[in-house]
């Protein structure tokens, strides 16, 4: 029941900002909003449960203050380009990131190797027919480096979740992307004139369900392995694009839908191989 509910709240929060995009609301206005309401919640659930959001380990949120907050923005700034399937697949790309990475802590796989390889193929062709796919490269480039940035603080930030309890890590996370996303409003002279109340009032259910997705997922860490809690991402992924094509009802072109496809199953192989996975290694073995 958990992982449906994952998977149907992964589904509105991406088919909802690039709606939002659509209204011509900025990736910067919508992280901004999004990051005042969520720190309030996570104010709210910190006095219920009378815990702290003061960091147990300040240095440690040092580094996520840095780097989550512009790794979001950039995440957020990329629906303007591209469709929310394309985002939503390419957040994946974190998994074969990881899966490079680890060859310098573990024995080469010549597997996951070409798979992790394979995957970077396939998003450079996507990019190299981008214009024949009706998206601009620069939602290709915005979220490849959202990538690599969320996961530089991944690789730093790996004993957070150990120290923290989960309204200190949202409070960090919403002052980082308060942060970023009002550096950005600021120099994008953003002056919030389209935000209606009923587009403030889809913004703070934006809030309620990123509230949420945080609970859930580190509830499945506890009961679930580390790869087994990509898969409702994956298959979370392909529903948007689904959803995505139904509401614009028309087919995305060749380039996205097959692209999309195959780097979703690419990664699934990476999820699903019996070895030791990165995943788990660096949650569990990196100090």
């Amino acid at each position: 029941m958990k992982i449906l509910l994952l998977i149907l709240l992964l589904v509105i929060m991406n088919i909802s900002i690039e709606q939002l995009t659509n209204l011509k609301i900025s990736g910067a206005e919508i992280l901004f909003i999004r990051a005042v309401f969520n720190f309030g919640l996570a104010v709210l659930v910190a006095v219920k449960n009378r815990e702290t959001i003061i960091p147990q380990k300040p240095k440690l949120q040092i580094g996520t203050f840095l780097l989550f907050g512009l790794g979001m923005l950039l995440n957020f700034s990329a629906y303007q380009y591209i469709s929310a399937g394309s985002v939503s697949t390419l957040q994946r790309l974190d998994i074969p990131l990881l899966v490079l990475v680890s060859f310098l802590y573990s024995p080469f796989n010549g597997r996951k190797g070409f798979l992790a390889v394979l995957s970077f193929l396939v998003v450079g062709l996507m990019i190299f027919y981008s214009r024949n796919a009706q998206e601009n490269v620069l939602g290709y480039v915005l979220i490849i480096f959202s990538v690599i940035v969320l996961v530089i603080n991944t690789l730093l930030q790996k004993k957070i979740a150990v120290k923290e309890n989960i309204a200190t890590i949202m409070a960090v996370v919403s002052l980082s992307s308060l942060f970023w996303g009002g550096i950005r409003c600021w120099q994008s002279g953003a002056d919030f004139q389209k935000i209606t109340p009923m587009i403030l009032g889809i913004i703070f259910g934006l809030a309620v369900i990123n509230l949420i997705i945080f609970y859930l997922v580190n509830e499945l860490y506890k009961k679930y392995p580390a790869e087994f809690v990509r898969y409702p991402y994956l298959i979370s992924a392909f529903a948007i694009m689904i959803v995505e094509m139904l509401i614009k009802q028309k087919w995305e072109t060749p380039v996205v839908i097959f692209g999309n496809i195959a780097i979703l199953i690419i990664i699934t192989f990476l999820v699903g191989n019996k070895s030791k996975n990165p995943l788990t290694y660096f949650r569990t073995h990196i100090k």
